[in-house]
């Protein structure tokens, strides 16, 4: 195929209200759509939302290196094929995936450094324009057996024990069985009385899970679990500190549910001792589950190497939005969709938290599922997600 049109389009992301994590609050996002066309008129579609928190390069160095590469990309011939995406933006290092430091070709000007962001944008582009080509959706590049849909999360962003009430039996009546709310970053009072009211609301059978964003030193992420564990958690999310792996596998190996790494995975160091079986962490996996951010990875094919390197050490794999748009997200259900396992849900049910959200796209869960369009690659029209 060749590249007849390369456009980066600024993104901006308002929601409803902030989002408070251990990390900080959240109100906007920013990012860039890539556009790509070929002589014949398909369209590929990418975004880049740098989170330079979680390990992505700054939203400017994104831009810059974004727009450097589509720049070099017009009028180039690609192969047909997924090896050849994988060509453009370079192989994998053999150890990790390409979120660890990849630099595209020579025909491509070098990035200063790591741009996760910027690879899962294009790479994104690349794969949806090749699935159209193919005729097929874009999971069946990734995986012959991809599911036709997937279960997904429902985030609870309220504060207030009775607003956070509300938003639960309301996502429960809307079909959702798995909740996850944020703690850490207050007091633990204060979120035992938050999951407390959950709990409460919706029920025993309901899966409640927890994100601390890294929020907990080791001795209050054994104390607040030992307490919040009395609640029925189906797992916690990186309870403390991304960098340290020993204390994730300790509170792992007396936690009352499953610890799934999630911001580990942004550091290339960590993410590598993740994913082997290391001495130090006992001869086996550190931790039951690992969260996968696309954007954070550096794209799909990334994502998919880790889920698989996991699974042969023994852990789940799960896919989450990092406050992306409509087209990260939709990629992510298609890396979703491609995973060894589908029992986790994703944490993909985030599109009302804008105040802007497209009102029509085919990625809106559906009683707490999201079924993937059947038509080649994304499925998405242009005009309506930018």
């Amino acid at each position: 195929m060749r590249i007849v049109q390369a456009t980066l389009t600024p993104l901006r992301l308002e929601l409803l209200q902030p989002l408070k994590t251990s990390r900080g609050s959240y109100s906007t996002r920013e990012g860039f759509i890539v556009r790509l066309e070929d002589e014949e008129g398909r369209v590929g579609l990418g975004e880049a939302m740098p989170l330079p928190e979680f390990g992505t390069e700054s939203l400017s160095v994104c831009g810059e290196v974004l727009g450097a590469w589509l720049s070099s990309l017009k009028g180039q011939f690609l192969g047909d094929t997924v090896r050849a995406v994988e060509d453009t933006l370079s192989p994998f290092p053999p150890t990790v995936a390409r979120g660890e430091g990849v630099r595209i070709r020579a025909r491509h000007p070098a990035p200063p450094g790591p741009v996760p962001a910027a690879e899962h944008a294009l790479e994104l582009a690349l794969l949806d324009l090749l699935a159209k080509r193919q005729g097929v959706p874009l999971c069946w590049l990734l995986a012959e057996e991809a599911r036709p849909e997937v279960l997904v999360s429902a985030l609870l962003s309220e504060e207030n024990p009775d607003a956070l009430v509300e938003q639960a039996r309301k996502a429960v009546a809307e079909g959702y069985a798995t909740l996850k709310l944020k703690v850490a970053g207050r007091s633990l009072e204060d979120d035992e009385r938050r999951v407390k009211a959950v709990r409460e609301a919706v029920g025993p059978d309901v899966k409640l899970r927890l994100d601390a964003n890294g929020g907990w030193s080791e001795p209050d992420a054994k104390r607040s679990l030992d307490k919040l564990g009395w609640y029925g958690l189906e797992l916690v999310e990186q309870p403390t500190p991304a960098e340290d792996l020993s204390a994730l596998w300790r509170v792992q190996r007396r936690a009352p549910c499953m610890v799934a790494a999630d911001e580990s995975l942004g550091s290339p160091e960590t993410l590598r001792a993740l994913l082997s079986a290391d001495p130090f962490l006992g001869g086996g996996p550190a931790v039951g589950a690992v969260v996968l951010k696309p954007m954070v990875l550096g794209g799909l094919l990334p994502g998919l190497v880790v889920a698989m390197r996991a699974a042969r050490l023994g852990m789940q794999a799960y896919v989450t939005s990092s406050l992306d748009g409509v087209v990260a997200r939709a990629g992510a259900a298609h890396l979703a969709a491609a995973l060894p396992s589908g029992a986790l849900a994703s944490g993909l049910a985030v599109g009302h938290l804008f105040a802007r959200e497209p009102p029509m796209h085919p990625y809106q869960p559906v009683h707490g599922r999201i079924r993937l369009p059947e038509t080649p690659g994304l499925g998405l029209d242009a005009g309506v997600v930018m």
